[in-house]
């Protein structure tokens, strides 16, 4: 009986951290060279068409986006051994 009751509660707790999972977003601007990384709760990044962000004077931008998940190898660094 112990040993049910320890599984469920392992696998209830793997279960509520692994829905919280954020995600980080590669997003493109359009009519631009910008890209901004976003991190998500919640949702599929494909899925976000607008950004809305405000810079150091307090105004609000909003830039229409396009987004991926995908990993760039630019993301992570690369190390050579010698």
């Amino acid at each position: 009986m112990k040993k049910k009751l320890l599984f469920i509660a392992i696998a209830t707790m793997l279960l509520t951290v692994s829905c919280v999972k954020e995600k980080h977003c590669r997003c493109a601007v359009l009519k631009s060279q910008t890209v901004r990384i976003v991190t998500i709760k919640s949702g599929s990044c494909n899925s976000l068409n607008q950004i809305r962000y405000r810079n150091d004077l307090d105004t609000l931008f909003t830039d229409t986006v396009v987004c991926t998940d995908y990993p760039f190898e630019a993301d992570s660094m690369i190390i050579y051994n010698k």
